[in-house]
């Protein structure tokens, strides 16, 4: 008797003989997602899977959102460990805009670390306004909201204006252009700050769910603890249209705009460690210094516990990675990319849908956690 079965969540690419159980863990992860994923894990550079599903093949550029911080990052260890950038130097010394007695303490590590105080501008912000370049002038002018240090909360926007400010004035060149020379161009690896016109046509489509808050975002917004944003009014009001909108997709905005595959971001995330190139791309002195806890507690914009390197998340309640000194980056769209320098796991997921409590999807913890599983018992 012939029996008709269920769909099947089918899965492209390849695995070694370490990966097969986190190829079917990514095969159940899609059966329950929506849109495409793509999932590279390596140990050491070697690669344990190459996979897609869904909606995507794994050459299929994705827009990682915040993923982008994790990349502007170690740009920005980098820089501070070869001498062109000092992070723990005044912004004030080399931006004359930050020359003011609210903001004249104010460093890039605090502007990486989330502790600058600039995490949201007070003037509402529409999309024609960010388009524009609005933004950089409104977080120059933006007087911060603690006394700069004291307290953390993420800048999801203000972060890459303020990053771009910091390379313009201090090293005298873009984070983008800086990128490419000394990250990803080592790294071998395809990563744009906003789509080019070529890549257009290929991006990954993209669906999203409502936004929904959880009891502690809520109470933290009734209490005036969570400091809203006037720069993502857009996002907040219509996400989809906004993400969607091509101007959007092709702004080079270092915080958010990033666009890349899995692979890609593995070729990068494995450079840093120094597998497949000469050298890595951060020494260790530079990595060890990028990774060190700076800020751990409430965090005034997201209103749950975080904690952060310079620039790159470390493993919290929230968002755990692979534990231990593991770090990375989530980003709005599901994606996350995750480095343990002790084990020389690199696992980069990537989504093309956006969840109702946004940031790193539930997949990519599933994901997270299998990984470090059948690496340790093998």
């Amino acid at each position: 008797m012939n029996q008709q079965l269920p769909p099947v969540a089918e899965v492209t690419g390849t695995h070694s003989g370490l990966g097969a159980e986190i190829r079917e863990a990514f095969s159940r992860a899609l059966a329950r997602s929506k849109g495409g994923a793509q999932l590279v894990v390596t140990r050491n550079g070697e690669t344990l899977v190459d996979l897609a599903g869904g909606s995507i093949s794994q050459d299929t550029p994705v827009q990682v959102y915040s993923v982008s911080k994790l990349v502007v990052a170690i740009a920005a260890a980098h820089a501070h460990g070869h001498g062109v950038l000092d992070l723990d130097q005044p912004l004030a010394e080399t931006w004359p805009a930050f020359d003011r007695d609210a903001a004249r303490t104010i460093t890039a590590r605090m502007v990486l670390n989330h502790s600058s105080g600039i995490n949201a501008v007070d003037k509402p912000l529409s999309l024609e306004d960010l388009v524009a370049g609005a933004l950089d002038d409104a977080v120059a002018a933006q007087d911060p909201h603690w006394e700069p240090g004291t307290e953390h909360g993420y800048g999801a926007f203000t972060f890459g204006a303020l990053m771009s400010g910091v390379f313009k004035h201090s090293a005298m060149t873009s984070v983008q252009q800086y990128v490419a020379e000394h990250v990803t161009g080592p790294a071998g690896a395809n990563f744009w700050f906003g789509a080019p016109d070529g890549i257009l046509s290929t991006l990954a489509p993209l669906t999203f769910d409502s936004p929904i808050l959880t009891e502690g975002q809520v109470a933290a917004m009734m209490a005036g603890r969570a400091i809203a944003d006037g720069s993502m009014l857009p996002i907040l009001t219509d996400s989809p249209g906004f993400f969607s909108d091509r101007r959007v997709i092709q702004s080079d905005w270092p915080a958010m705009s990033g666009i890349s595959t899995a692979r890609d971001l593995a070729k990068i995330l494995n450079a840093v460690l120094g597998h497949g190139t000469e050298e890595p791309v951060l020494s260790t002195a530079e990595l060890q210094d990028m990774i060190a806890e700076q800020r751990h507690g409430m965090d005034r914009t997201l209103a749950h516990v975080t904690r952060y390197g310079s620039g790159v998340e470390l493993a919290h309640g929230h968002f755990p990675y692979f534990g231990g000194r593991s770090f990375g980056h989530q980003g709005a769209g599901g994606s996350v990319a995750a480095v343990d320098p002790d084990s020389g796991l690199v696992s980069v997921y990537t989504s093309t849908h956006t969840a109702s409590t946004v940031g790193g999807s539930d997949a990519a913890l599933t994901l997270l956690a299998a990984t470090r599983q059948v690496v340790n018992q093998w």
